[in-house]
């Protein structure tokens, strides 16, 4: 949450500013806005008259304003007169607050997995597409893996993986790439720490193939969750159908 103080500074804008430092909210200017963390609250002050400017920031803004109204030039979540007790302002902005901050918007669990793979996807070494995955059972990461070459081989962005660093062109040369696939790696990886993957779901930031389908059927992985679709997975789709293996697409804005 990002709140912003507006209006011409006095003796209860500072005591506001004061208020919601003592209580976790981070000064910051509003210069530096794009940048700070979401994992954090902030609070700015400022003297212009028009908070326009946190539009972009969507849901996580609050935009107060001290002051008269006749002289606000847009509009803003909460307007509080000069005059007004410190301690009824505060009151104010508290129950404001809390009523943003408790509505804020989650991820639902497909999102946050998915998520989790394309951070798990920034570990691969493969220098032609970076696919990760994670393998999912109660709603609790098992396992993860992403794309590269063999444990203790030399890296494909090393030179590791001829067909990758001959820049083949998309479908040839299969037989060349020492890579693994983000899929194959996070059942393997189960598998050197003796860990089932058995009633499991697999989220993957991309489409699984063939060769993948089948280690995922044959492992007892129940549901695949993909971002983005392969565009030549028809036999995939049959082979999960006929396995009893659950398969949809969650697509990710952006």
């Amino acid at each position: 949450m990002i709140v912003g103080l507006f209006g011409e500074q006095s003796a209860l804008k500072s005591k506001l500013f004061s208020f919601l430092t003592h209580r976790g909210f981070y000064p910051c200017s509003p210069e530096n806005l794009a940048k700070l963390e979401t994992d954090r609250n902030y609070v700015f002050e400022n003297d212009q008259d028009s908070p326009g400017f946190l539009e972009d920031l969507n849901s996580r803004k609050v935009s107060i304003w001290l002051g008269d109204e006749t002289s606000l030039s847009s509009g803003c979540d909460l307007v509080l007169h000069l005059d007004e007790a410190a301690t009824q302002a505060e009151e104010k902005v508290s129950q404001l607050l809390l009523q943003r901050m408790r509505s804020q918007a989650r991820p639902d669990w497909d999102e946050y997995f998915i998520r989790i793979a394309q951070v798990a996807s920034m570990r691969s070494n493969c220098i032609k597409r970076k696919v990760g995955a994670v393998i999912v059972r109660d709603k609790r990461i098992i396992s993860t893996g992403y794309n590269g070459t063999p444990r203790g081989t030399k890296n494909c962005n090393e030179g590791g993986c001829p067909r990758c660093n001959s820049l083949a062109g998309s479908g040839t040369r299969l037989e060349d790439c020492v890579c693994s696939h983000g899929e194959e790696n996070a059942i393997t990886q189960a598998a050197y720490h003796g860990t089932s993957v058995k009633g499991g779901t697999i989220y993957t930031t991309f489409a699984p193939c063939l060769m993948c389908t089948k280690m995922i059927i044959n492992s007892g992985i129940q549901e695949v969750v993909y971002n983005v679709d392969y565009p030549l997975n028809e036999v995939v789709f049959k082979l999960f159908d006929q396995a009893g293996v659950r398969i949809r697409q969650h697509r990710l804005p952006g």
